[in-house]
């Protein structure tokens, strides 16, 4: 005994042949005969060897090989020795139904007195005399006690055995077929071999053998037997890795078969992978695949190989890495990167071929080189990272000396970058500048570095690093232009660039032409320098002709894309369709507004258009994904857009935790700032989240340099249609009328400079409201303002300047119910909760319900109040019969129809009464069924008839 657990003599996971072996044994009809067919190593000796036991302990004479390990070919003079008949020699053409006459004969004289079970194995060997016989000798002694069990390798032995199979299947004979073990009897065969509960690395393992009883014994007894499992306490852990000796034995015995050609394809097929195409083992054999189906053949007659639909496939992994671990080193590098180069060559399978190439990739063989760089190159836009390590890859195996050294190290960079790699590329960078000999390389290199540093945060290093690249001699006119463009970006990302706007208007002045990328870049830095001043139309006008040159400019530089800066100053005033078409340039890809360092500019725009059309759910899960990006590059400039975004979509859903968390917390750990262009942004934010959790007083400590700038700097007036309103209304709270009267004058001037912008006029109305009292201004800026948050600020602001006035309860509760209305359809629980507070103090109260999500357009996007108003416009009432009748202005009237034409595409009342008609539902008061799916008892509060005074 050698102390291994014993397993012979057991089987495992055959519990259903073992049924159809002793239904054979016991049947009293028909033709007894069993068909087995397995794999090498599945089990069918020993299968076989338990049906002779079995039949032996039920009275069974067997007739079968009494040496079965000898492995000899299936005879009938076999059988008759083994019933004591006297054989022949082989049967001539004239004889050759003599031995099956013997044999029946014997067998019917054995089965006067016993019962028989004859037994034939590995019948592919058979001679065809044997098999002839075969095919009539179950079926002659059907009436006598005689049992068969015939077996072979599946698919082996020929059409002639075939078609014996299928004759006796047709007579009533069961196959039974030996498929691969459970995944349950591979673990108990695993426990049985090891003497001990195997661990999860084992099991893995052990699943490579594919089912196979003989290989997974091998890898089992072999793992133990050299030291690659350690058993303690019950439990097996694998420590190695490499497969046993014995493992490597057993499959180098089934392929000693092979011819040599055959031996070379099942090489080639075990490095091409698991699957692989003939037609690509083909090309690296030299043949064509014509001349490949004679090793194919006779690869497939072992059962190594698997036939699929579209490939071929090892039907054993172990057996794959058993004959890839036979391939001695060198030589398997060598064939990694022929077939990187050929798969690169079949193309569409890149990524395959760079795990070849990079598998292939040693030092002191520069003729792989070429195709890391091909394949790196194909990868760059699909599979950024994997481009990366390839080019990588090649860097290092490059000389200095290389004439390729600069150009793999640039491409390197671009990799990385494309990766999200931002701080190796720096790093690349850093490291390749103490080997650059030349001026134009280091220029070249320093100007790819300036545009890495500013999504880094790092401006003011870009900046320098752009301006010791323009102090360079003797620059090239495409350098200077990348160059310019690199200063442009790193300086419009400093707080202190006063200079920026002269510098662009020279370019866009110049007597040479610049680059369409430089041009794009000047527009761009001119566009936010005109938002900054409040002329806006200009603004947009500049920055849709640098969005225009910026188109196809061929520029591959980490730069941030003039359609996002677009798309944000659209969304700035609420011009949210012209920004989601502005954003269809693109999210990624060489041609993507969102590319590089900037990819996490997309999500933070659309965080702002989601809050804006009243979702801060989704706002905040754009918010989210656009921070993680963001921080998994390191691009720190936008993350710091990314958490203020975060902070305010958090303010409005009530989160006060998360929104402080996000606007102050990073703040106080010494984070870096935002962009110029989105630090108003920012610090308003961060007031706003002061002011809700601190008060007004603490908040305007904050809000002092927003104040002071307003007379130059109007992007706090501009990002937020409330942020004039916030400053005149904690200002006031506060006590500081100075304050608030500088917020109010500013609004009003930035409006009356951009008189085609509503959101301005509304945001200015709503300002002079709040600081004069005036209920009519603050009506007209509840209709006027586009913004949902916006409208519902400016109904609580006239319903408490009304309350304080003593005015009629009726129409405070009136507008507080209108700003409850808006809160809630912007989901803002948050300010929602506290007008039903004001409300609760007034003696009324309103249920908090759960409004139903609704498409951005159609029927089914329209809120209850706008169903009601499209009910009144199908009866032909006018908008001041239709205020009337629920008790709001016609300015309110008029905003809801603006919205309900919007939503049904829309632009006549007649039009609009047609699709009222075609939603035959609704009720005659203007509401729909769909309403009632909301859980409240009392009509929406908005239009309840207010008691009268």
């Amino acid at each position: 005994m050698d102390g291994r657990p014993p397993t012979g003599g057991a089987t495992f996971g055959r519990q259903r042949e073992q049924a159809s072996i002793d239904e054979l044994l016991t049947r009293v009809d028909g033709p007894r005969v069993m068909l087995v067919e397995g794999e090498p190593g599945i089990g069918r000796t020993r299968l076989l060897a338990e049906a002779t036991r079995a039949a032996a302990r039920g009275g069974f004479a067997v007739v079968a090989d009494p040496a079965p390990e000898l492995r000899r070919p299936a005879a009938l003079e076999l059988l008759l020795s083994v019933l004591d008949e006297p054989g022949s020699d082989l049967p001539s053409a004239d004889d050759q139904d003599q031995p099956a006459e013997r044999l029946r004969a014997a067998l019917e004289r054995r089965a006067r007195t016993t019962s028989l079970l004859v037994v034939l194995d590995d019948l592919e060997w058979a001679d065809p005399a044997t098999v002839l016989a075969l095919r009539t000798l179950p079926l002659w002694l059907a009436s006598s006690p005689v049992r068969w069990i015939l077996a072979r390798r599946t698919g082996a032995g020929g059409s002639g055995l075939d078609r014996l199979f299928l004759r006796l299947q047709m007579a009533g004979a069961v196959l039974v077929q030996l498929r691969p073990l459970s995944g349950e009897a591979v673990s108990d065969l695993a426990t049985a071999a090891l003497g001990a509960r195997p661990d999860s690395d084992l099991l893995g393992l052990a699943d490579q053998a594919g089912g196979n009883p003989l290989l997974l014994l091998e890898l089992m007894n072999g793992l133990r037997d050299e030291g690659g499992v350690v058993i303690s306490r019950g439990h097996a852990r694998l420590v190695t890795s490499r497969l046993p000796e014995r493992v490597r034995i057993a499959v180098q015995d089934r392929l000693d078969d092979l011819d040599p050609a055959a031996r070379r394809l099942l090489e080639v097929a075990a490095m091409l992978g698991a699957a692989f195409h003939p037609l690509v083992a083909a090309d690296l054999l030299g043949i064509t695949p014509a001349g490949l189906l004679p090793s194919l053949e006779a690869i497939l007659a072992t059962g190594l190989l698997t036939v699929h639909e579209e490939a071929l496939a090892f039907r054993h992994d172990v057996v794959r890495e058993s004959v890839i671990a036979n391939i001695p080193g060198p030589v398997r590098q060598a064939l990694h990167v022929q077939i990187g180069r050929t798969l690169l060559e079949h193309g569409g399978r890149v990524q395959a071929a760079a795990s070849h190439l990079m598998a292939g990739a040693v030092p002191g063989v520069p003729e792989i080189l070429p195709s890391l760089d091909q394949a790196s190159a194909e990868m760059l836009d699909t599979h950024p990272a994997v481009a990366a390590e390839l080019i990588r890859r090649a860097l290092d195996l490059t000389e200095l000396a290389d004439p390729q050294w600069f150009a793999r190290t640039m491409a390197a960079m671009r990799a990385l970058v494309a990766a999200g790699d931002l701080i190796g590329a720096a790093e690349l960078a850093e490291a390749a500048l103490d080997h650059c000999a030349s001026g134009p390389s280091t220029a070249e290199l320093l100007t790819t570095l300036s545009f890495v540093l500013v999504p880094m945060g790092q401006a003011a290093r870009a900046s320098d690093t752009a301006r010791a690249v323009l102090g360079m001699p003797d620059l090239p006119d495409a350098m200077r232009d990348r160059a310019d463009l690199a200063l442009l970006q790193a300086e419009t990302g400093l707080p202190e660039s006063a200079g920026v706007p002269d510098r662009a208007r020279a370019i866009v002045n110049a007597g040479t032409e610049p680059s369409r990328a430089l041009m794009s870049g000047a527009l761009i830095v001119l566009a936010l320098n005109d938002w900054d001043e409040g002329e806006l139309d200009g603004a947009l006008d500049l920055a849709r002709t640098g969005v225009r040159q910026a188109s196809n400019d061929g520029v591959p530089d980490c730069r941030l894309h003039p359609g996002l800066v677009l798309a944000a100053l659209l969304v700035d005033v609420r011009l949210l369709n012209a920004a989601r078409r502005t954003m269809a340039l693109g999210t990624g890809g060489a041609d993507g507004i969102g590319r590089d360092g900037w990819a996490a500019g997309p999500a933070i725009v659309r965080s702002r258009i989601e809050l804006a059309e009243g979702r801060p759910g989704e706002a905040i899960r754009e918010a989210r994904a656009a921070l993680e990006a963001a921080d998994a590059v390191g691009a720190h400039l936008l993350g710091a857009s990314a958490r203020s975004a975060l902070s305010v979509a958090a303010l409005r859903s009530g989160d006060l935790e998360t929104a402080a968390e996000h606007a102050l917390g990073r703040e106080n750990a010494g984070a870096p700032t935002p962009p110029p262009f989105d630090l108003a942004r920012s610090e308003l934010i961060r007031a706003q989240v002061i002011e809700a959790r601190d008060g007004p007083r603490a908040a305007m400590t904050r809000v002092s340099r927003l104040l002071d700038g307003l007379a130059e700097h109007n992007r706090a007036l501009i990002c937020d249609p409330t942020a004039a309103a916030w400053l005149v209304r904690t200002a006031v709270a506060a006590g500081e009328t100075g304050p608030a009267e500088k917020a109010a004058v500013a609004a009003v001037r930035l409006a009356d400079m951009n008189p085609g912008v509503p959101s301005l006029a509304a945001a200015a109305a709503h300002a002079r409201g709040l600081l004069h009292g005036d209920p009519d201004l603050l009506r007209h800026a509840a209709a006027d303002h586009a913004d949902r948050w916006a409208c519902a600020s400016a109904y609580e602001d006239l319903g408490m300047l009304l309350g304080g006035l003593d005015g009629p309860r009726g129409q405070t509760i009136q507008w507080f119910d209108e700003a409850l209305s808006r809160y809630a359809s912007a989901g803002s629980e948050r300010d929602a909760a506290r007008i039903r507070g004001r409300l609760r103090r007034m003696g009324e109260r309103r249920r908090h319900w759960t409004q139903r999500d609704r498409p951005a357009t159609g029927w089914a996007s329209l809120t209850g109040t706008e169903q009601r108003i499209c009910g009144f416009v199908a009866q032909g009432l006018t908008n001041r019969r239709i205020a009337d009748q629920l008790f709001v202005s016609a300015h309110t009237v008029a905003f809801h129809l603006r919205q309900v034409f919007r939503k049904l595409g829309v632009r006549s009342r007649v039009e609009l009464a047609r699709q009222v008609l075609e939603h035959s539902d609704d009720r005659p008061d203007g509401r729909s069924k769909k309403d009632s799916d909301r859980t409240e008892i009392e009509p929406p509060p908005a239009y309840r008839r207010p008691r009268r005074e």
